[in-house]
């Protein structure tokens, strides 16, 4: 895997991060995702698919009146890609953009 902080500078992925992990993690606290997803030096492009398709599950949730927790990230996956979503996602995606943005742009909002 390439190592994408030679790419984006320390600041940047960390902002990224936090962008990514808002939902998850406290300005208050350490936080252990993030931590590790410093460390594991994960490509920002990737990160923001996986919180796309982690929204798109509170969808997949509602249209089949189950509780998010109870959707696996195989079905939203496999969801977020017959819908036609990850093709609009290698569409929009452009690195440094909020991930709530390229989410909208996704879904049309």
């Amino acid at each position: 895997m390439k190592k994408y902080k030679r790419i984006m500078n320390k600041k940047r992925y960390r902002e990224m991060l936090d962008d990514v992990c808002s939902e998850n993690c406290s300005e208050d606290n350490d936080c252990i995702l993030k931590e590790f997803l410093l460390s594991a030096h994960t490509s920002p492009r990737l990160l923001t698919q996986m919180k796309c398709v982690d929204r798109f599950k509170k969808i997949l949730a509602k249209e089949q009146n189950k509780s998010y927790k109870k959707i696996e990230w195989s079905e939203a996956m496999e969801e977020w890609i017959e819908r036609g979503h990850a093709k609009k996602f290698a569409d929009v995606y452009k690195e440094g953009v909020k991930y709530i943005e390229v989410y909208k742009k996704i879904m049309g909002e």
